[in-house]
């Protein structure tokens, strides 16, 4: 397989729907750590959602459109299955690369984005 605007859709689609998610278990949380845990994550999505459909956009040479994205919400509803699907969704969006080379800045913040989900899932043991 190769980068296709859809398969990079699929997990912008489903980040959107880990930012709902998350936010609505911040605002929800009687747990000081889980709340700020919760933003902190939050805001690590947003900034991978960002990173990712710009470089995919670069790539491509073809931009998203208005109406394009659909919010996707993940199954899971605690913060530990929620860490759980998103690296999931993550490599399955890494797998549907190929191993394909010329995809360098790509694989490099899927790759930084997963060295967080690793650490917020620490992170969530201690909260």
């Amino acid at each position: 397989m190769a980068l296709t605007k859809e398969n990079a859709k699929e997990l912008l689609c489903s980040l959107e729907g880990y930012h709902q998610t998350l936010k609505e278990l911040h605002w929800s949380t009687d747990n000081h750590p889980k709340h700020l845990l919760t933003d902190e994550i939050d805001h690590g999505v947003l900034e991978f959602e960002d990173a990712l459909a710009e470089v995919v956009m670069g790539k491509l040479g073809e931009k998203f459109g208005k109406g394009d994205l659909k919010t996707m919400l993940p199954e899971a509803e605690e913060l530990k299955g929620i860490l759980d699907e998103l690296e999931n969704d993550v490599n399955k969006f890494i797998d549907s690369l190929g191993g394909e080379h010329g995809y360098g800045g790509i694989y490099s913040v899927t790759d930084d984005f997963l060295s967080q989900i690793y650490k917020w899932k620490y992170l969530e043991t201690l909260s």
